[in-house]
């Protein structure tokens, strides 16, 4: 009250001394409260911690990585002096110790550029509840990939953040760029790196150290707790999320990935806002320095190991596929590519199979692997020939299961001549045969084999039409006929032998 009455009475137009001398205070006090305003904050006291005498621990625990939950713990077990205080009073302790910390850190951001070819920064974005208009939500990923030096960007949207959907989406990327770069910053997802080793280095995961060893880069990790180099590579996702996103609308998949593509051919167009510069203008000098893309870039295949077992099978990926007879217990390697795969012992080639969908528990199984054993086991032969029959084709298994039904007293027959129909003819041939044939109503090795035959027939090719040019005699006077060639000649050596009579 007596400083609102100060400033009431100044207002009023008294003067210092007459407010000291009403009020009965100094003059030095109504100076003092005239240049302070009117509500002030009553002054904060100061009291200390019942976690203040951990300070110093605190401060190597939060080096250590520790959590607040286990510091109070080891705190109120200290022996000498244990912390007796509620949970919050010390996490508000360990609190202001972190960003004093901070404060005296002198690690600031500094910016620097990559050279030409030589950095391209990595990362995962997760849109949840992607809000599709023609088919249900559902969440989707996007891997951003874009180099140092141009800025240039490249997005593909995924489904999954799985190993190989990375890794075949970095190898689609150096497609696009022409060229390797000759480093790969991660952040540390654990589909590149398990962790680190004693001397802070990142362990590298065999699959990502084999994709480096074939396209000759070397992988980099983001430091743990260093958010400047953490930042860079995630501005790109940020990125992505706050300049393509918003205002925009996807009706499925197709037109998710269509939009993403005009985008980006627009963006890496315009001058960028660091470089000032259009990414596609310089790109070209990265072009230039990046590694060259291997061979192999185009059908790339991840490496895996594999086992051969009892029944001379490999399993992968919820899958089995067949070697062939006489490796079992054999160490593989099994190389995954997008569409095959292929099963290898040391350098030779073991097997070469379709891929099936992952978690499929289908047995891809190549009758030919198996047929040293067919002398005695015929029942086998004639079980493996018809699942190879029926993997054929959805036609396919609809003729053979019938044919198995209808045909059962000679069921081996039937089997073995459809499919040395298909080692003869092909899959697509037999596949057309097999379709008119039920259309026909005809269910039989015999019948299939007779379409195929008149296939053969009515595919004879037709005399194709004589061609006129003008000024050229007819191919009819050209290509005569080998008899009057051999009438000429005869006639000669008579009209010869005459004159030397």
């Amino acid at each position: 009250m007596e400083r609102s009455t100060i400033h009431l009475l100044t207002k009023r137009g008294k003067s210092q001394r007459q407010i000291a001398k009403e009020l009965a205070i100094s003059r030095t006090t109504v100076v003092r409260v005239l240049g302070e305003p009117v509500e002030r904050a009553p002054a904060r006291r100061s009291r200390s911690s019942l976690a203040e005498p951990f300070a110093g621990q605190i401060k190597e625990w939060l080096e250590a990585g520790l959590s607040i939950v286990r510091m109070t713990e080891l705190a109120r077990a200290d022996e000498d002096h244990p912390y007796g205080g509620g949970r919050s009073v010390f996490s508000d302790y360990v609190r202001r110790v972190r960003e004093a910390q901070e404060r005296e850190s002198t690690d600031v951001a500094i910016r620097f550029e990559g050279l030409p070819g030589e950095y391209l920064q990595v990362d995962w974005g997760e849109i949840r509840h992607f809000p599709f208009t023609t088919q249900k939500v559902a969440t989707r990923y996007f891997l951003a990939c874009r180099p140092k030096y141009s800025r240039w960007s490249w997005v593909r949207w995924t489904d999954d953040m799985r190993q190989e959907t990375l890794l075949r989406g970095l190898v689609a990327c150096f497609c696009a760029l022409t060229f390797v770069p000759w480093v790969l910053t991660f952040d540390n997802m654990k589909t590149v790196t398990s962790g680190r080793d004693p001397q802070n280095q990142p362990i590298w995961t065999p699959a990502l150290l084999h994709l480096a060893a074939s396209f000759d880069f070397h992988p980099d990790a983001c430091a743990v707790r260093a958010p400047n180099q953490k930042g860079s590579v995630e501005s790109l996702v940020r990125w992505v999320k706050g300049n393509f996103l918003p205002g925009r609308s996807f009706a499925d998949d197709a037109d998710l990935a269509r939009q993403t593509t005009e985008w980006l051919v627009s963006v890496n167009a315009r001058p960028n806002a660091a470089t000032h510069e259009p990414p596609n203008q310089r790109l070209w000098a990265e072009v230039d320095k990046g590694g060259p893309l291997p061979l192999e870039a185009a059908d790339f295949a991840l490496l895996e190991s594999g086992q051969v077992t009892d029944e001379s099978v490999v399993h992968f990926a919820g899958n089995v596929y067949s070697v062939p007879l006489g490796h079992r217990g054999v160490s593989v390697s099994v190389r995954v590519h997008a569409e095959r795969i292929r099963i290898f012992h040391d350098t030779c080639l073991l097997a070469d199979h379709p891929r099936a969908a992952e978690g499929a528990h289908r047995r891809v199984i190549d009758p030919r692997h198996f047929q040293e054993a067919f002398a005695q086991k015929g029942r086998a032969q004639v079980m493996l020939y018809r699942q190879a029959l029926l993997d054929l084709d959805p036609i396919a298994h609809v003729y053979v299961s019938e044919v198995a039904r209808r045909r059962r007293d000679s069921l081996r027959a039937e089997i073995l001549g459809l499919y040395r129909l298909f080692e003869e003819e092909g899959k697509e041939r037999l596949i057309r045969a097999m379709a008119e044939a039920q259309r026909a109503g005809a269910f039989g090795a015999e019948y299939v084999g007779a379409l195929v035959r008149e296939a053969d027939a009515v595919a004879l090719p037709e005399r194709c039409p004589t061609l006129v040019v003008p000024g050229v005699p007819p191919q009819e006077e050209v290509d005569r006929l080998l008899s009057s060639y051999e009438e000429f000649v005869e006639g000669a050596r008579t009209l010869v032998g005459g004159r030397v009579g």
